[in-house]
């Protein structure tokens, strides 16, 4: 007879955790684009101890006569009272997957912060179950969005000379372009500019305390890959082609300085521009995802 069990996650979980989720992720119709840390469990595992440390993470799961069935977890972040969902992750045929998806959903929620008013998914666009599970409980479909890699280039990435790191006496003007940009993102100018250190990078086109252009780029912690995360520019600019100076002076630093095996990035749909532009300097395709949310009082 079956005995299954629901429960909060622990650290001594995330060993098993990791290999179901690295295992799931292989699969287009079960990837969650948004726990595709590094592609495996040894990144994934590292990814969840990082984030439990930090106390940025809760994950339910559930068990089959001692083996793990399921799993669902939520990066939050207290400040910005928004939660990024993970899964559901659910092995088949040892449970039912919408009967198991419904439990852990509603499990997780009973054990999330009480701050939390938003969360938001990112699925494989292939994963229609899980979108659809998601559609089926309120969440609204906001954009289908592209994720994107670069291998090192074979050749030395040319630089500008009139792009450069960002200096402290740039540091409003910038806050001032990327949240004009990309007005109500969580990564807001200022929160940038709290992290930045030698992982973390803006590039700037511009001269002297002016900035017409700006590129954030980062290496994350647990993969070592590289991250190109925003690219602005002032809509007067546009077309000219800062956002690619921008982008081969980051590739630069990210290859070339720190010897990265890759860079990411992720942008939406509509911005045909945009995708022309990363494919031009080396970026490819690697897959596609949709973005939903839901938000309440």
């Amino acid at each position: 007879m079956k005995k299954t069990e629901i429960r909060l996650a622990q650290k001594g979980d995330f060993e098993a955790i990791s290999t179901l989720i690295a295992s799931q992720n292989k699969s287009p119709e079960t990837h969650c684009i948004h726990s595709d840390t590094g592609g495996d469990e040894k990144c994934i595992l590292g990814e969840l101890n990082r984030l439990a440390g930090d106390d940025e993470i809760r994950l339910v799961m559930s068990s089959v006569n001692g083996h793990v069935s399921g799993v669902l977890g939520c990066e939050f972040d207290l400040e910005l009272k928004r939660g990024w969902l993970r899964g559901p992750f659910i092995v088949e045929p040892l449970t039912d997957w919408q009967a198991m998806a419904t439990l852990l959903f509603e499990e997780l929620l009973n054990t999330l912060p009480v701050a939390i008013h938003q969360l938001d998914t990112f699925l494989d666009i292939a994963n229609n179950r899980g979108n659809s599970f998601y559609f089926n409980r309120g969440f609204e479909q906001l954009r289908l969005v592209h994720v994107y890699v670069c291998p090192p280039p074979r050749k030395p990435v040319l630089v500008e000379e009139r792009c450069m790191l960002l200096h402290p006496r740039q540091a409003k003007k910038f806050v001032e372009l990327h949240d004009s940009v990309f007005p109500g993102t969580y990564a807001t100018g200022q929160r940038i500019l709290d992290k930045l250190d030698y992982l973390h990078r803006v590039f700037v086109y511009g001269k002297d305390d002016e900035v017409t252009g700006y590129l954030y780029a980062i290496i994350d912690d647990d993969t070592g890959d590289g991250s190109v995360e925003y690219v602005g520019v002032h809509e007067e600019a546009r077309g000219k082609g800062i956002g690619r100076l921008l982008l081969q002076n980051a590739l630069q630093w990210l290859f070339e300085v720190k010897k990265v095996p890759q860079t990411m990035l992720v942008v939406n749909d509509n911005l045909g521009n945009a995708r022309s532009l990363y494919e031009s300097v080396g970026f490819r395709l690697k897959y596609s995802g949709v973005h939903n949310r839901k938000i309440w009082e």
